[in-house]
C-alpha cells in the first residue's frame, strides 16, 4: 500500500486503496461504496468538527480500528488536483515509520472527487491497544508531582527517552510532523518503560531547506503543554538531549528564540518566555 499512496490522486470520481487482508474485516463500513462510508456513524465518537469526524469501530472479528472521514460541502477550489487530508497523512505515517518512529498500522485509504476538488476522504488506521494520548496521562498523573516528585521525573524521563530518537531520526530525515501537540502522542506502558506512538498528522511535511521551520513547528507545538505540565528546567533538558550532546550552543539559542517567537502568537496561559 506504500507505493500505492503515491499515486492515490483521481480527478474525477471516488477511489480506495484496502489492505487485502482487511478488506472482508472492514466489509461494514462500507468503503466500497462512497455513499456508505461518507455517512458512517456507527462506532464510537472519537472526534468530530464541521468537516471530520472519527470513530473508533470494533469489527466483527474483535479488532478495533480508527476510522477517520473528512466531507466537505460545497466547492473546495483549494483542494483542485492536491493531496487530500486523508492522503497526506497516510504518506505522512509512512514516512515517519520509514524513518523509525512508531505509528499506527494503514489498513485502508479513499477520497471522492468532483472535476478535480475534493469532497470526502477517508482513512483506517489499526487501533494501538493499552495506550492513552499524553495530554490525558499528564492529567491522571496531575497529582504525582506532589505527591512524589522522584516517581513524577522518572516518568517524564522515561517518556522523553522514547520520544527524543524518534524526532531525531524524523527530522534528520526531513520530515515534519506540523501537529505535535500532546493528544497526538499516544503513550503505551511497558515492562521496561513507555513508548511512545506519533499519530494524526494530516498536515505533515517533508522539508529539503526549510528544515529550521519544521524543527520550531513541532517542537512548539510539544511545548504548548509543557509549559504547563513540565518545569521550565525539564524543557531546557529535553532540548539539550534533542539537539544531541555536542549541539552548537549559538543554534540552540536561536532554535529557542524562534520557538518563543512562534509561541507568542498564541500564548499557552501562563507562559512566560525564557531563554532569548
Amino acid at each position: 500500500m506504500k507505493r500505492q499512496i503515491r499515486g492515490m490522486l483521481t480527478v474525477q470520481g471516488s477511489r480506495s486503496l484496502i489492505d487485502p487482508d482487511w478488506v472482508e474485516k472492514l466489509a461494514p463500513l462500507g468503503l466500497d461504496n462512497p455513499d456508505s462510508w461518507s455517512r458512517f456513524s456507527d462506532g464510537e465518537v472519537a472526534s468530530a468538527s464541521k468537516s471530520t469526524n472519527s470513530f473508533k469501530v470494533t469489527l466483527l472479528a474483535g479488532e478495533q480500528v480508527y476510522f477517520k472521514r473528512y466531507v466537505y460541502f460545497g466547492r473546495r477550489l483549494r483542494s483542485y488536483l492536491l493531496p487530500s487530508k486523508a492522503v497526506v497523512e497516510a504518506w505522512g505515517l509512512t514516512q515517519m515509520a520509514k524513518a523509525s518512529c512508531f505509528t499506527p498500522e494503514i489498513v485502508a485509504i479513499g477520497e471522492r472527487r468532483v472535476l478535480g476538488s475534493i469532497r470526502a476522504a477517508h482513512l483506517v488506521t489499526r487501533a494501538i491497544a493499552n495506550t492513552v494520548n499524553l495530554a490525558e496521562l499528564a492529567k491522571q498523573l496531575s497529582g504525582l508531582r506532589e505527591q512524589n516528585l522522584q516517581e513524577w521525573n522518572q516518568r517524564v524521563k522515561s517518556i522523553c527517552a522514547d520520544l527524543i530518537p524518534q524526532l531525531q531520526t524524523m527530522h534528520a530525515a526531513g520530515i515534519y510532523h506540523y501537529d505535535l501537540k500532546w493528544r497526538n502522542l499516544l503513550v503505551e506502558q511497558r515492562v521496561s518503560g513507555y513508548r511512545v506512538h506519533l499519530i494524526d498528522c494530516p498536515r505533515a511535511r517533508r522539508h529539503r531547506w526549510r528544515r529550521f521551520r519544521g524543527r520550531v513547528v513541532d517542537l512548539s507545538a510539544l511545548s504548548r503543554l509543557a509549559i504547563t505540565h513540565l518545569s521550565e528546567f525539564q524543557r531546557l533538558r529535553f532540548l539539550k538531549q534533542y539537539l544531541g550532546s555536542e549541539y552548537d550552543r549559538v543554534y540552540a539559542r536561536k532554535l529557542l528564540r524562534a520557538v518563543n517567537a512562534h509561541l507568542s502568537r498564541r500564548p499557552p496561559r501562563g507562559w512566560q518566555p525564557h531563554g532569548g
